[in-house]
């Protein structure tokens, strides 16, 4: 897998990004700390790849109920949501795109409901842009912060090693000079 990564960096990036961007916002993120992708890059992959994904879940619902058994979204569900979307869709957008329980029936719902695509691609486009800074942040800094705390925990692994040779050492040298008093 971290070959493909390595070869095809960007291509294999984009359809993971349609399929799960905000998870593989914050690994992309983590991957830029270790020098694999270019931040400028991956965000913007990641906020197409987010849009795009986010179509193709509006072009189920919209399509009608012929695609919704492949995604086990129940017919009470999907009322559910449709009322929601009818008293504020801007608001079932933010919490679908936010909120991954009711994400993806959230954002079939806003197709079912026919809420028109401009308004929700420009709903949706907002929020990805602002979601997919936040957590390619979040994975920049936690790689970071991965890359700190590597370095300390070898530095730590090294002074606990030594102690233990140290304690090692005197363990053995008191038994060998015990030993040897109790020969003579």
């Amino acid at each position: 897998m971290i070959s493909l990564l390595l070869t095809y960096k960007y291509i294999i990036l984009i359809p993971l990004a349609i399929i799960e961007g905000p998870i593989v916002s914050v690994i992309a993120g983590f991957l830029v700390t270790l020098g694999v992708f270019n931040p400028l890059l991956v965000y913007v992959v990641m906020v197409l790849g987010d849009i795009i994904g986010d179509g193709i879940i509006y072009y189920i619902g919209y399509s009608g109920k012929r695609f919704l058994k492949y995604f086990r979204v129940t017919e009470e569900k999907l009322e559910k949501a449709k009322q929601y979307f009818h008293e504020n869709h801007k608001k079932a957008i933010f919490m679908s795109k936010l909120v991954h329980g009711i994400g993806f029936t959230g954002l079939i719902a806003a197709g079912a409901s026919h809420v028109p695509y401009k308004r929700y691609f420009l709903t949706c486009t907002f929020i990805s842009v602002v979601q997919s800074a936040v957590m390619l942040t979040v994975g920049i800094l936690f790689g970071h912060a991965y890359v700190q705390i590597g370095k300390y925990l070898d530095y730590y692994a090294a002074g606990v090693s030594v102690i233990v040779l140290i304690v090692l050492l005197i363990i053995f040298i008191r038994k060998y000079h015990i030993g040897t008093k109790t020969s003579l």
